[in-house]
């Protein structure tokens, strides 16, 4: 579990700022592993498709440049599957954007709440 300093405490030390910001790059890894993973049990499962197609398909889904197998000719439950898939990946996207904010953004914001609070 990470602690934050208070708004009161000193602004943490660069060590302290780029361990945060690289745990949070784990997490965020984690996460994206995690939906691959998804997607590849999905892909494989109900489009029958092998790994590496799998593995292509989630990747471009959840890099936004879209599907590559899921078409008009595809079953409608693949098609159903690749609509969750999207929005979940949007999701996924979304929440690992905001980790990798989250050190950066206490930051600046605590930076300037402190000098602030030093100056009245």
């Amino acid at each position: 579990m990470m602690f934050w300093e208070h708004h009161t405490d000193p602004l943490a030390s660069g060590r302290v700022f780029a361990g945060r910001v690289f745990q949070q790059f784990l997490l965020g890894l984690a996460l994206v592993l995690f939906a691959i993973g998804v997607g590849l049990a999905g892909y494989m499962w109900i489009g029958n498709l092998n790994w590496v197609d799998a593995f292509l398909e989630s990747c471009m889904l959840l890099s936004g440049a879209g599907p590559l197998y899921t078409e008009r000719d595809s079953s409608n439950a693949l098609k159903i599957f690749s609509s969750l898939y999207c929005l979940f990946g949007t999701l996924v996207v979304v929440v690992t954007v905001g980790l990798l904010a989250t050190p950066v953004v206490h930051r600046i914001l605590h930076r300037v709440h402190f000098n602030h609070s030093k100056h009245p």
